[in-house]
């Protein structure tokens, strides 16, 4: 007999085993999948995948929040949902208190956007939080144990805003509606209408009281899948219970107290079963019994007293749109309002109670600004994540909601004017409005200047141009004058006419009005790596004598730190510290993604952290040697590059300048996997030209030969300060020499882009060819 496979969080085995075991009794077998806290990220989901059954599958607030089950579960439900083979139930998830002594039920829904943010901003928080316990963490061994899980986190916290749309969209049923209705959505979803009856009569069998029938829940709009069980006969032996404790559970079950009704619930139904009393069953909707309006009450009532007063009042409310002159309804939607204090935006009644106002009023007002607060969040985190389409659909309901909600249309402006050219007419609808509500709206006005010099109107992107000049000075660059003001042309030289002179001399031609003198420079924001030492250090001192703002990073902090203040003394330059280890991968792109926000945008990328280990043949390599190299001079240029250049290409903006060498054009002696690094770092200068020319993003390349003034040569030789004196006899390249070349690359006019700089000190021919007659 094929089985149903019960998916759902370890923390609901309770209540996975209750289903179990009622229906066991007419022979309908589970296969249980869950977790366990020895799970494997991302098992829970690929045995979903791997089900050829039809799966009931349990999300609960637990599940939205365990990284076991959530890994890989979007994609997971997407494949079951293409074949029909899934029902979603919603239920309670649970939290312990005192120590796992009791748990405290935890409502789960998301049908608003206003409560699916929660998960959301759990997920975002438990990233940052992890990836700042990695970033801070001394201990190798723990950073090593938070990789997978900070991994498995971030994909998670990117994926779960879709996750949870795809359950909002697929439909889904309550738990408590499936207990209260016999499981009919279940046995219906799956074909098993002749098991439901069985199941039914069953139950009335063990129950001392049978409640009356209610209407059954329509079926899922999904076609059903049939064939899958054989219904057992009514009078045929019941199969054996697969637990030995089965028999005493049902004798449980047949012998449990009646349901309890809340002090406040039973005086409110009371009341409504006496306004119900007086209604003429004749002038009652045919189409809706008085049976089902009290459900409808009781349901709403349910929600109202476990606090979720939005539902409860949405469920009274369409309910008395259907049945205006239904008396229950009527008494029932006064009660609530009274009893929990929910007032309408435009009540029809007045309050029963006008003269006291109640400290803590839940207006429909309140309910639409935080509805309009979370998809202006989820508009953010789209953005930010880099899904504009998204971000705009967002946005767009906010416009909806409330078109006056602050900052929106700029926020659509921009992105849609960056990100979204395919829609450039409703963004130049956004930008206007954006500059309706703020006519000196810098940013906006160079959006403008931008969308009129793509529709080659010189003359209208000048004047939106200079009309931010006026309000910023700051703001003008070479790259945008060549942008947006028009050429000069000179005046066209006409021959003076022959003239009598008189008294009084022609009065002079008027002069044509001067464009302000461009600034001698733009100021750039350069990060680079390596700046503790040797040629990073020095790169960094250039730049900070020019008036360059300063992103360091490299290993040593003290190092760091003492150069930082030396640059601010000297120069009073903008310095911002990163000491990590290129190496490591996670912590790379986690300070990156956590930079500050006037940090954010990094104009030039210099990757000069690298070096050398070792001078021994391959047979004698030492492999520690070799993956320093690797892991230096290759992966950890590419874990920087990886973690910088989106941004780059986001703003179209940018140039990154690797730091190859001699050794990466031609080989030497024992220089093998140092030479092969480096020939990799010109191979990848290349590529990455190839890969982000067209996002106006330069790459460069410096391949000097040897350099005095840097521990190139000590950390060769492992520390040994004798071997490592191998400059004496001649005048290497200086450290300030490779800096000055690397400041000249970075300078150039935005129009040029230095592929790559090859230089030598005069007594070096090539890499081996060096005259040694003395400095």
């Amino acid at each position: 007999m094929n089985r149903i496979a019960l998916a759902y969080c370890h923390e609901q085995a309770e209540l996975a085993t209750q289903l179990d075991r009622r229906l066991i009794q007419i022979g309908i077998p589970f296969e249980h999948i869950t977790d366990t806290p020895e799970t494997p990220y991302g098992t829970f989901a690929q045995q979903l995948q791997q089900c050829t059954e039809p799966v009931l599958l349990i999300v609960t607030d637990n599940l939205l929040k365990s990284e076991a089950c959530l890994t890989g579960l979007r994609q997971a439900l997407i494949e079951l949902l293409s074949k029909n083979q899934v029902v979603i139930a919603i239920a309670d998830g649970r939290i312990s208190k005192d120590g796992g002594q009791y748990f405290e039920p935890v409502t789960t829904h998301f049908d608003r956007m206003v409560y699916a943010l929660q998960y959301m901003n759990f997920w975002q928080n438990a990233w940052l939080d992890m990836s700042s316990q990695q970033l801070h963490s001394n201990n190798s061994e723990e950073k090593a144990l938070l990789g997978p899980k900070l991994e498995a986190t971030r994909n998670i916290a990117n994926e779960i805003g879709e996750l949870i749309t795809l359950l909002r969209e697929t439909g889904y049923i309550e738990w408590p509606q499936l207990e209260a209705d016999a499981y009919s959505a279940f046995f219906n979803r799956f074909g098993l209408s002749q098991w439901h009856e069985q199941y039914r009569q069953l139950s009335s069998l063990e129950q001392q009281q049978v409640e009356p029938p209610k209407k059954p829940e329509p079926a899922l709009n999904i076609p059903t899948i049939s064939g899958a069980l054989t219904p057992i006969p009514i009078d045929a032996p019941k199969p054996e219970p697969e637990f030995s404790e089965m028999n005493s559970l049902l004798d449980e079950l047949a012998n449990e107290e009646p349901f309890e009704v809340p002090l406040s619930t039973a005086a409110h139904l009371e009341a409504t079963e006496t306004a119900a009393e007086m209604i003429d069953p004749e002038q009652e909707d045919s189409g809706y019994t008085e049976t089902e309006i009290e459900q409808t009450i009781r349901d709403a009532w349910f929600w109202l007293e476990k606090g979720h007063l939005e539902r409860g009042m949405e469920l009274l409310t369409l309910a008395q749109e259907q049945h205006p002159d239904n008396e229950a309804l009527k008494t029932a939607f006064a009660n609530a309002q009274q009893q929990f204090k929910v007032v309408p935006e435009e009540p029809e009644v007045a309050p029963a109670q006008p003269t006291q106002i109640a400290p803590e009023v839940i207006t429909q007002n309140d309910i639409t600004a935080n509805e309009t607060h979370s998809y202006d969040l989820m508009g953010d985190m789209a953005s930010e994540k880099g899904d504009y389409l998204f971000a705009k659909y967002c946005w767009d309901r906010v416009v909806e909601i409330n078109p006056n909600f602050p900052n929106i249309y700029r926020k659509l402006g921009l992105m849609t004017n960056e990100h979204l050219r395919d829609y450039k007419e409703t963004g130049l609808l956004y930008l206007q409005k954006a500059l309706e509500q703020n006519p000196n709206d810098t940013e906006v006005l160079l959006a403008f200047a931008d969308q009129s010099a793509q529709k080659e109107d010189k003359a209208l992107a000048e004047s939106y141009y200079l009309k931010a000049l006026e309000i910023d000075p700051a703001l003008r660059t070479h790259e945008r004058d060549a942008q947006f003001l028009q050429p000069v042309h000179p005046e066209p030289i006409i021959p003076e006419p022959t003239i009598i002179p008189t008294e009084e001399p022609a009065p002079a031609a008027p002069q044509p009005m001067e464009r302000p003198t461009p600034k001698p420079k733009e100021i750039l924001t350069v990060m680079i790596t390596g700046a503790s030492s040797g040629i990073g250090r020095a790169t960094a001192e250039v730049f900070a004598a020019n008036g360059h703002r300063l992103i360091l990073t490299g290993r040593r902090e003290d190092r760091l730190s003492a150069l930082k203040t030396q640059l601010q003394q000297d120069f009073q330059s903008d310095v911002l510290l990163l000491p990590f280890d290129v190496r490591d991968q996670a912590t790379v792109q986690a300070t990156i993604d956590h930079l500050p926000e006037d940090w954010q945008n990094i104009d030039v990328l210099i990757n000069n952290a690298g070096g050398a280990k070792g001078l021994s043949p391959i047979h004698e390599g030492d492999i520690d040697h070799w993956e320093t190299m690797i892991d230096t001079n290759l992966k950890g240029l590419l874990y920087v590059t990886r973690a910088v250049s989106p941004g780059m290409v986001q703003r179209r903006r940018g140039h990154i300048i690797n730091l190859s060498s001699s050794a990466g054009k031609e080989v030497y002696v024992n220089g093998n996997v140092y030479c092969a690094t480096k020939f990799a770092v010109e191979a990848l200068s290349r590529a990455m030209r190839l890969d982000l020319h067209k996002f106006n993003i330069r790459v460069s390349q410096v391949s000097p030969g040897h350099v005095e003034e840097t521990e190139f040569a000590l950390n060769r030789f492992d520390g040994d300060a004798e071997k490592a004196k191998i400059y004496n006899d001649f005048q290497p390249l200086k450290a300030s020499d490779v800096a000055e070349t690397i400041y000249f690359i970075a300078t150039r006019p935005p129009h040029v882009n230095i592929q790559d700089i090859w230089l030598f000190g005069t007594q070096q021919a090539s890499a081996t060819v060096i005259d040694r007659s003395g400095r």
